[in-house]
């Protein structure tokens, strides 16, 4: 996860930006499953 993080920002800060806060919704629902 922490390498696609680092192709995002390359990206573009723009996209990075809401990509980010669905990368951080992801990882909440991927912790409620994984317990």
């Amino acid at each position: 996860m922490k390498r696609s993080s680092r192709r995002w920002k390359k990206k573009g800060q723009m996209r990075w930006k809401w990509q980010r806060k669905k990368i951080k919704k992801a990882k909440r629902r991927r912790k409620i499953e994984a317990t």
